[in-house]
């Protein structure tokens, strides 16, 4: 499934073809982040960058500023720790998740964060989006 969605992902009519695949790295709770993406990782013929721990979204922003300027990254980690992955982004998680939180219990989101040139944050690009991929999946 999201190996289909990711490879013809599409944001206000404009394809967005993923350059870099970086996930949350494999822990001894969960795989989830890798599993999620090796599908689409594999389909585009991109290698899955899982260097970063869960809990170093510090680290993960710094490399995406010092390495991926310009490109369209496809990041999948843990629900708990997007709230402070999108802060280390740039971005409020107050305006994009409920109560700033991401909900347990709903898998079907993508948050999208567009940068200008000089890698500020473009409000009007940043949006959360209803995947719709299986059937109850939330609204």
């Amino acid at each position: 499934m999201y190996k289909d969605y990711f490879l013809k992902f599409t944001v206000d009519s404009k394809r967005l073809e993923p350059n870099a695949v970086l996930v949350a790295a494999d822990s001894k709770q969960s795989h989830r982040p890798r599993l999620t993406l090796e599908p689409f990782a594999k389909a585009a013929n991109l290698p899955i960058d899982n260097r970063f721990g869960n809990k170093q979204p510090a680290d993960l922003a710094a490399e995406l500023r010092a390495n991926y300027s310009g490109k369209v990254i496809l990041v999948c980690w843990h629900h708990g720790q997007v709230p402070a992955l999108l802060r280390a982004l740039g971005a409020d998680p107050e305006t994009l998740l409920p109560n700033g939180k991401w909900p347990r219990d709903v898998y079907d989101w993508v948050i999208v964060l567009s940068y200008d040139q000089d890698g500020h944050l473009i409000p009007a690009g940043t949006k959360r989006i209803n995947e719709h991929l299986l059937p109850g999946d939330s609204q």
